[in-house]
């Protein structure tokens, strides 16, 4: 997304990123912006989270003293000295109104974690792109305030990534894993990452021209990636329905199901 919206110019260098959560997705999705050259700046649980301290962001590891820490089912309440990681722990809040200036979100926590309210901050605080980790992470309300402002600030507005794309990598990561035990082979953690990375690619890259297809964006206009996630995903489901009419249809029960189905109609 940064990289497309930059015109091949940015990348997670230098880039402040708030991120909720403190389980497997979110200690992942700081480990990979700290590999790209990002600073975290956040981490959070169910009762309060952690605001990074000064421009160094969440480190290596602090990252491993927290995993610990959930593995032992504590909270992030429990760490001894904060202070010492530069680190400050905000108790009941959850990160997007408190981080200040950031330049991406990645919501890893749970389902309408991003409410309205905070989408607007979020927006104010100069943040520029949105993905979601977690499944449905952001309420309508949110993803409402962020189309809105994708369409009025044109390229300078703030671009969602919804999660039914953006967080895929999981259960593609479980197909690679089904790919090695078939084949009775095994695939070094880099070469499972550059394959990931070839399946994340793609998803984007579809999102990015059915929405470029079907709901063509205006003049300096960056493309819906909630609609092209949707449509993308619908017109998959619809080309597996018509393949199961061809199917019964050759097996001579076409009566038990028929269907003529538009992606988009």
């Amino acid at each position: 997304m940064i990289n497309y919206a930059s015109g091949g110019k940015e990348g997670f260098k230098d880039k402040r990123v708030a991120i909720s959560g403190s389980g497997n997705v979110a200690q992942y999705a700081a480990l990979k912006v700290i590999e790209l050259g990002g600073k975290v700046v956040s981490f959070s649980d169910s009762k309060g989270t952690f605001i990074t301290e000064g421009e160094s962001g969440l480190t290596v590891q602090l990252i491993d003293v927290i995993a610990k820490l959930k593995v032992d089912r504590k909270a992030l309440a429990d760490l001894s000295n904060p202070a010492d990681h530069k680190v400050r722990y905000i108790p009941g809040v959850r990160p997007w109104k408190e981080v200040g200036n950031v330049d991406v979100a990645l919501p890893c926590a749970t389902q309408n974690e991003v409410s309205g309210e905070e989408a607007d901050a979020l927006v104010k605080a100069g943040c520029k792109f949105i993905a979601e980790g977690s499944n449905m992470g952001c309420t309508q309300e949110a993803i409402d305030c962020f189309e809105a402002t994708r369409k009025e600030k044109k390229a300078e507005g703030m671009w969602y990534g919804p999660g039914k794309a953006a967080n895929a990598g999981g259960v593609a990561v479980s197909g690679l894993e089904m790919a090695q035990n078939s084949s009775r082979v095994k695939w070094t953690r880099e070469e499972v990452d550059e394959r990931l990375k070839g399946i994340m690619k793609s998803c984007f890259d579809n999102c990015l021209q059915t929405a470029k297809e079907y709901v063509a964006p205006a003049e300096g206009e960056l493309p819906s990636l909630v609609a092209g996630a949707n449509i993308a995903g619908f017109s998959k489901v619809a080309a597996a329905m018509k393949d199961q009419v061809r199917v019964l249809e050759h097996l001579g029960v076409s009566e038990v199901f028929h269907t003529d189905i538009d992606p988009i109609g």
